[in-house]
């Protein structure tokens, strides 16, 4: 999986976010993190096996944002799927 840095050229088709997409080629927009669920914890968990079931978050090494879905629905070969984007989902005005 792979990612670019939000661009005009290069954005997810309907929430305009930061594009999602399957590549090929191994580069550093492919290098993604699991991280801990909790705040918490996610500095103790880093290098630790993953429990099975258990909720993450998928980290994008390059910009820091999550991979995220929203429920955008749309419409391509496959018929009607959800879009996969990358975005933190974050308040603007967090410090």
């Amino acid at each position: 999986m792979n990612s670019l840095p939000l661009g005009p050229n290069a954005y997810s088709p309907v929430s305009r976010n930061q594009e999602a997409s399957l590549s090929p080629t191994e580069s550093y927009s492919g290098t993604w993190v699991i991280d801990h669920l909790d705040p918490n914890f996610r500095f103790e968990k880093q290098g630790e096996p993953v429990e099975a079931n258990a909720p993450i978050l998928i980290r994008h090494c390059s910009t820091s944002h999550y991979l995220a879905s929203d429920l955008n629905k749309m419409k391509n070969d496959f018929g009607t799927e959800y879009e996969v984007c990358v975005n933190s989902f974050a308040t603007k005005n967090r410090s």
